[in-house]
């Protein structure tokens, strides 16, 4: 009975320390695309202050599309570590 608890224990640890884990996983994965938006949003800002008005409206709007997605990818990856925690 005893070993019964304790492999049922055991396997729910293991369980909630595999989950924990795929969370900092995902949110590793999410911090990464956030660093990546912001590097594309540095580019297309560095871009339109080179570019005719054609290309500086078309680099702003890269640059603003890139923003709102490495803010949102900062935002899942801030919850991703709240949920592992």
């Amino acid at each position: 009975m005893n070993k019964a608890l304790i492999a049922i224990a055991t396997s729910l640890t293991l369980f909630a320390a595999g989950t924990a884990s795929a969370q900092l996983g995902k949110a590793a994965s999410d911090a990464t695309d956030a660093a990546e938006h912001k590097i594309d949003q540095k580019q297309a800002e560095s871009k339109a202050k080179k570019s005719g008005p054609v290309g500086k409206a078309v680099n702003n709007v890269k640059s603003g599309y890139h923003k709102n997605r490495s803010k949102a990818s900062a935002d899942k990856a801030k919850k991703a570590l709240k949920d592992a925690g």
